[in-house]
């Protein structure tokens, strides 16, 4: 009880001082109360932030970068109570930025290690779903930014392989995959392609959690918050898990997006070798229609569902 009264005076202490630089400021600030803490939304009128306040003293400042961050950047970075938890984030002028990545809104964190999951293949007619978590603390954080590490979407497949082998060579890490054979059975199981995404995404978080301790989990938001929360098991509902828009601007999920797209391409170059035929990315690929057909000549219908999603669109073109 004492303990739990002690890390509710530290969240509300760095509450209260931002309420004091807010009512100095003239910004308009928004409170809530979230797991192991409280989370403050902040707009200066043209420019919005939010800031998650933990019981362990730590902060995770999110937002666009521009001086409303820059400000909350300095006045959390000198306040008096988080000196000794503060971590100078990447490109904030300690050392050289020459050869650092532009990463603009990325997650500012404060000494906040944190767990990002992220998938690949959702969108792909062909090859697996999968998904990737990986753990980040202020050291690996640095050295993947550094490295270049950013949303996978932004990377040639030539880059993506180069830093998967960084990321897994310094961050704890889980990758699940489902193939097309399985993918298809779950989702006649599930019925839905967001309860797979969610139960691949918790297993990712489940497994990490074994090996790490970490009270943060950040995740893209698909469909209902609840899909992800309700997939979680004993571990990782202990933790804090924030589902948001745009997480792979946070390099703990772009590490897990660039670890999901290597091992999503890796699988696909297998399947085209087992198919014979190079299977095309995405969805909107008009050789993809051809591809399909060419395989169900070969090898039958039913073999399809072996390389592909076959409740996409895309199949009732074939007309199978």
């Amino acid at each position: 009880m004492e303990s739990d009264l002690k890390e509710e005076r530290v969240t509300e202490a760095s509450i209260s001082s931002l309420r004091r630089l807010a009512k100095e400021r003239g910004w308009t600030m928004e409170e809530r109360d979230i797991e192991h803490g409280r989370q403050a939304r902040v707009s200066d009128g043209e420019n919005k932030a939010t800031i998650a306040f933990y019981t362990t003293g730590k902060a995770l400042i999110q937002g666009r970068p521009s001086s409303l961050t820059e400000e909350l950047d300095s006045w959390w970075a000198g306040s008096h109570l988080n000196r000794s938890a503060y971590v100078p984030p990447p490109n904030s002028g300690h050392g050289s930025d020459a050869n650092k990545p532009s990463y603009s809104g990325r997650a500012r964190a404060r000494g906040v290690a944190r767990i990002g999951i992220d998938e690949s293949g959702k969108g792909d007619y062909f090859g697996p779903l999968v998904a990737a978590g990986v753990y980040v603390d202020a050291q690996t954080e640095t050295e993947l930014l550094s490295s270049g590490v950013q949303d996978s979407k932004r990377l040639t497949d030539r880059r993506i392989m180069e830093l998967s082998g960084l990321i897994v060579e310094i961050c704890p890490h889980s990758v699940v995959a489902i193939g097309p054979a399985r993918y298809n059975g779950l989702y006649k199981k599930m019925g839905n392609v967001n309860s797979m995404l969610a139960w691949a995404h918790a297993r990712c978080l489940e497994n990490l959690l074994e090996t790490v301790s970490c009270e943060l989990a950040v995740s893209d938001q698909f469909g209902d918050e609840s899909y992800l929360k309700n997939a979680l098991m004993h571990r990782g509902r202990q933790i804090t898990l924030e589902q948001r828009p745009r997480a792979e601007e946070d390099v703990a999920v772009a590490a897990a997006s660039i670890l999901a797209r290597a091992e999503f391409v890796r699988r696909l170059e297998s399947l085209s070798q087992q198919a014979g035929v190079e299977l095309p990315k995405g969805a909107s690929d008009p050789r993809i229609v051809e591809v399909a057909s060419e395989i169900i000549a070969r090898e039958g219908r039913d073999a399809l569902a072996n390389y592909a999603k076959v409740h996409f669109r895309t199949t009732d073109a074939l007309g199978v």
